[in-house]
């Protein structure tokens, strides 16, 4: 690989002589001039400078960096890492403070900060009282009521997102939405949020969504920010046209310690916008549920049929039973009645035979009897005939024989 060419630096000399000035300086030079003012102007001295802190964190390396806000004009404080236990106060944002130090100009940034030496805490902070008015207002009219806030849909099909269009924000909330559920279709509504016309610009980006019949849910969402930059989302007017929107609203600004009041009216919070996918369901998720439904269902299927199918036997069984006994006493009730009629009308029969059997009995018996005295007398008039017979041969013969 060739060497890299060296930079090239047109002489001061030869720029005063193309533009005619000798007031000319490069932007090193004018920031140490700058820093070089600033750290000595006696009129920049000061005992404490007073404002709201904004934007309080502690860096890795231990140092603690804040913000001091007054009337919309902001400065930056260090304190050094091995100051801070010579600090009593607790700092937070919102509160006042006098903050005693010197004034510290960085030349390669071309920033002013004031390194600390004490913070002392002076009363609550301007803002965070007009904070607190905000919020005892919208508490007062009802806006921060739970009773009023809407229930999401479970399976959005449309999410309206109103976010700045060229922000991380916006591809953070896509692509968690579309990481847990990628059917969804979302909708960008282009909005500043911050600067003096991010109220409007905002309150115009949610009316639009809410107009929109296909949106199912609106997504208010930026990253995070200072304090200051976050201050739009405690608007009294922001407030409200989230509180009347008809479609279900998610308000999801900076980081996860950044609350807003747009946060507590909405009908729910995210707290960055990686996790506006909150609030669809993940499709794995469903798919595993179902796949665990399905077989609960099938199981639950199963195990139903076989138990239906085993109480319909039993209760087949058992009917079959109850009707095969109830038929045999009613066989048995009829075969006993039909025994008794069969039995009671064959013995009439019988009885009637042997009555007429005995009636012909008696009836031939009187016939024989008859006939036997008849063959009796009979024989008794033979017997006679054949006495009278013999008799008359006796006289015959007395008369026709000599004595």
């Amino acid at each position: 690989m060739g060497s890299e060419p060296e930079p090239t630096h047109t002489s001061l000399e030869t720029l005063q002589e193309a533009l005619q000035t000798e007031r000319i300086t490069y932007v090193d030079t004018l920031n140490e001039d700058i820093g070089t003012v600033v750290e000595s102007a006696d009129q920049l001295a000061f005992d404490y400078v007073v404002g709201d802190v904004s934007d309080y964190g502690v860096s890795s390396s231990d140092h603690v960096h804040l913000d001091l806000v007054h009337e919309g004009s902001t400065i930056h404080c260090v304190l050094f890492g091995y100051k801070r236990s010579t600090i009593d106060t607790t700092i937070e944002d919102g509160m006042q403070v006098a903050v005693k130090g010197s004034l510290s100009y960085y030349e390669d940034g071309g920033n002013v900060s004031v390194i600390v030496e004490d913070i002392v805490a002076v009363g609550e902070g301007t803002y965070q009282q007009i904070y607190e008015q905000n919020r005892e207002l919208l508490d007062s009219d009802g806006l921060l009521d739970p009773e009023h806030k809407q229930a999401l849909p479970d399976f959005p099909e449309r999410i309206g997102i109103a976010t700045s269009a060229t922000s991380d924000a916006r591809m953070d909330a896509i692509t968690s939405v579309h990481e847990r559920y990628p059917d969804v279709d979302i909708v960008i509504q282009n909005t500043s949020v911050q600067g003096d016309d991010a109220m409007m610009s905002i309150m115009g980006a949610i009316s639009e969504l809410d107009d929109d019949p296909l949106i199912d849910v609106i997504v208010l969402t930026r990253g995070g920010g200072s304090d200051k930059h976050l201050r739009v989302f405690n608007e009294t007017p922001l407030c409200r046209v989230i509180h009347k929107t008809e479609t279900p609203i998610v308000v999801g600004v900076g980081h996860e310690n950044d609350r807003t009041l747009a946060d507590e009216v909405a009908d729910r919070r995210v707290m960055t916008p990686t996790e506006v996918g909150n609030i669809v369901p993940e499709r794995t998720t469903l798919d595993a549920e179902l796949d665990t439904l399905e077989e609960r269902l099938n199981t639950a299927y199963t195990a139903t049929v076989e138990t239906t199918l085993e109480t319909m036997d039993d209760r087949l069984t058992h009917a079959y039973r109850r009707t095969a006994e109830s038929d045999l006493s009613s066989f048995e009730g009829e075969l006993d009645r039909a025994y008794d009629t069969h039995v009671r009308d064959a013995l009439t029969d019988l009885e009637n035979r042997l009555e007429q059997a005995r009636t012909q009995y008696d009836q031939e018996r009187k016939r024989k009897q008859e006939a036997t005295a008849y063959r009796r007398q009979r024989r008794r008039l033979l017997l006679v005939l054949l006495a009278l017979g013999l008799l008359v041969v006796a006289l015959l013969l007395y008369i026709l024989l000599p004595l």
